[in-house]
């Protein structure tokens, strides 16, 4: 059986998969996040010839994608044109941007690169034998509990969550990663988002992944062989940013709520710098698979994927997060430093 790639683009009134998944979800939905690119060692699959396309149409992308209302770079070389799109994921309420014009810079676009969409092959089998490791690893090893593994600060703090009623008696028996994702979901503001670039790029892809630029497919089993031989102790900082924030009670759910605004507002007004300083702080930041080997072969690999379609004739649109294109040393950074004509909104301050 052949994994999928995220389902169908998000609709506006749609919590998050993270947000409603079961527990032993979360790892795989984690996984999968990272990206096709992370296993494709820069190196960009054997691609089918697409018609040659003029400047001018070059031009037309570019301008079509321009009309989108959020951060576009062109980027050329003396034979290709990529046009990258900077995505944020799901986006607040009202946030105003025109996600036509980016449906009509697909359909324009000789090829698409879609690095947040993975392909993943999987079986049955090994589908259960990761939900009955999963299932196995919520409860601690014998002889082992989470007063052992934390300061005695980190453990008050932990009493406190029980004493509250948020922690359920004997919660010293469960593994950190497990109980910051169920510690994750009371963090929630319980808003409805709406569909980012993501979203329609998922949907348009369905319908015509002739155009994907192909990329290395993974292996389920492979890439939760990681997390599956971590040991609990080195995923107590994830628990702790998930107590830090259930400690901030309210006020603490308004500012993230706050900044999830600010970042979609700037986004959408292409105020690149603001859109990164205001990245919404949550536990999930310091979990797995934040930091592991797979991320950092995603990150290694990008800009060497990206910089291989320079090489070609065809007009690519690639839709990439906008921190992976725009922080200090990412794909923009990479891609200025090798002398590449970058053009586009201002990604520093």
């Amino acid at each position: 059986m052949r994994g999928s790639r995220p389902s169908s683009a998000t609709k506006p009134d749609q919590t998050s998969a993270m947000d409603n998944a079961r527990p032993w979800r979360v790892a795989v939905a984690c996984c999968l996040g990272l990206g096709a690119v992370a296993l494709s060692s820069g190196q960009v699959a054997a691609q089918t010839a697409s018609p040659l396309r003029s400047d001018a149409t070059a031009g037309d992308v570019v301008v079509t994608a321009q009309r989108i209302g959020i951060p576009v770079w062109r980027v050329t070389s003396p034979r290709a044109t990529i046009v990258l799109v900077g995505s944020i994921g799901r986006v607040a309420p009202g946030t105003r941007w025109d996600p036509t014009a980016l449906d009509a810079a697909l359909a324009q676009a000789d090829r698409i690169m879609f690095p947040e969409a993975m392909d993943v092959s999987f079986g049955l089998f090994s589908v259960i034998g990761l939900i009955g490791k999963w299932r196995a690893q919520a409860s601690l090893p014998k002889g082992q509990t989470l007063q052992t593994m934390t300061t005695p600060d980190q453990w008050a703090r932990l009493v406190a969550l029980r004493d509250r009623g948020i922690l359920k008696p004997g919660f010293e028996r469960v593994h950190p990663y497990h109980l910051a994702m169920r510690l994750g979901r009371s963090t929630r503001d319980g808003r409805k988002f709406e569909t980012g670039a993501d979203g329609y790029v998922r949907r348009y892809l369905r319908k015509h992944g002739d155009k994907e630029v192909p990329l290395a497919q993974g292996n389920l089993k492979g890439l939760m062989a990681e997390f599956f031989a971590s040991s609990p102790r080195e995923h107590v900082a994830c628990m702790m940013d998930a107590v830090t924030l259930v400690e901030a009670d309210q006020a603490g759910v308004q500012a993230r709520a706050t900044a999830r605004d600010a970042r979609s507002t700037a986004w959408a007004a292409r105020r690149v710098p603001d859109a990164l300083k205001d990245k919404v702080a949550d536990a999930q930041r310091s979990c797995w698979p934040r930091g592991s080997r797979m991320e950092r072969m995603r990150d290694a690999s990008l800009s060497p994927a990206i910089r291989s379609l320079l090489t070609g004739p065809q007009v690519t649109l690639a839709v990439v997060s906008l921190d992976s294109l725009a922080k200090p040393g990412g794909v923009l950074d990479d891609l200025v430093a090798e002398g590449f004509d970058v053009r586009g909104p201002r990604w520093k301050r």
